[in-house]
């Protein structure tokens, strides 16, 4: 009889121990929005926003071909998908994860809009497989890295980033 009420005592405990802290639980699929920077009064029509951004990604990504999936120039179109690298926690000991996100790109003359989604599934690379999504804190870390895209993006389609435009060559 002691040895239940001890086993009961404990695992009561034990129920204390566990983490209630958001950030390091995985976050809800529901509270996921997709992330949308729109860019408003560039200097350059449709062809040149869309080539710039084109050559943006693959710039970023090393690899335009491996990342895009649907490339319409006539339309200003670009879709594909990329890979974001997350930790669970802070400490250095957590795991890098990856999740994958949806790539959106539209322009029109003299303005621009990128939309980046996280998508939910765990993909190969990741050694994370458990996780579908990130958890709280891994999903700032997402949600930073989309502003550094969008902020370099940004300086591309303005004609400040490293690559502009083939044409200048």
């Amino acid at each position: 009889m002691n040895k239940i009420i001890f086993s009961a005592l404990l695992a009561s405990s034990m129920v204390g121990c566990a983490t209630t802290d958001p950030a390091q639980l995985p976050v809800n699929s529901a509270d996921i929005v997709p992330s949308t920077f729109t860019y408003l009064e560039l200097k350059s029509g449709k062809d040149e926003l869309w080539m710039r951004a084109r050559n943006y990604i693959a710039t970023v990504y090393g690899d335009s071909k491996s990342v895009l999936r649907v490339e319409d120039k006539a339309e200003g179109v670009l879709v594909g998908k990329g890979l974001v690298s997350w930790k669970m926690l802070p400490s250095s000991l957590s795991p890098i994860c990856h999740s994958e996100y949806q790539i959106r790109f539209v322009a029109k003359n003299q303005k621009a809009r990128l939309q980046l989604e996280l998508l939910e599934g765990t993909p190969v690379a990741s050694k994370c497989s458990a996780w579908t999504l990130p958890s709280g804190y891994g999903y700032e870390q997402v949600e930073a890295e989309f502003k550094v895209i969008s902020q370099g993006l940004e300086n591309a389609l303005g004609g400040t980033g490293k690559i502009d435009s083939m044409s200048d060559f």
